[in-house]
């Protein structure tokens, strides 16, 4: 029987420690280094897993918001539907603005602002890229099809300084696109305006 000594003992010990019988040692310092590894992998799994969820939270809002603005023209569009005096006060605006009475130019002011305030917040939605074309092309189309009333052309003149720059070049481009694009519309069968 070999008899160790005290010093063998201790000397083999600490940086030896672990040895398993197929000669692969593992030592405390590998086992601190792969849980360290684990451990940034969880992390890293953390952060992939946040980021995805932020990502579709902002598509969530983005969503969200869109549909927000999308009832609120809905809302304007039955506010008028609803309501004599307004509609008679859109209809008549949309022909010609200043034969309107004070109070009725009021009715058609403020459902007008409504209009372009609704059509510029989607505007900037689409492009700053959190609205998608599909989307937005009907609505273009529709503020198209209205800025071609000479009323409503009227309107914007006075409140445009009231909106966003890029929307604002936007419409003026619309409005110049339908004045050189034919006839006044007459979107509700009403009969078409006489000319000055």
């Amino acid at each position: 029987m070999t008899r160790v000594t005290q010093k063998e003992f201790h000397g083999n010990g600490a940086a030896h420690s672990l040895q398993n019988r197929g000669g692969l040692g593992v030592t405390l310092e590998n086992i601190f280094y792969l849980s360290q590894t684990f451990a940034a992998l969880a992390i890293v799994g953390s952060l992939l897993f946040v980021g995805m969820e932020v990502r579709s939270s902002n598509q969530v809002n983005r969503h969200r918001i869109i549909e927000e603005l999308l009832a609120d023209y809905r809302a304007v569009k039955m506010g008028c539907a609803t309501n004599t005096d307004v509609a008679r006060a859109w209809l008549s605006g949309l022909r010609d603005f200043a034969a309107l009475d004070p109070v009725d130019k009021v009715r058609f002011s403020l459902t007008a602002d409504l209009f372009f305030q609704t059509h510029q917040s989607l505007y900037l939605h689409y492009r700053d890229g959190r609205m998608e074309g599909e989307l937005y092309e009907p609505a273009r189309l529709n503020m198209t099809d209205f800025l071609g009333y000479p009323g409503l052309q009227e309107l914007w003149d006075i409140r445009r300084h009231h909106f966003h720059s890029a929307f604002r070049s936007m419409v003026d481009d619309t409005i110049a696109t339908v004045r050189t694009g034919g006839p006044i519309p007459h979107l509700y069968g009403e009969s078409p305006a006489q000319s000055g």
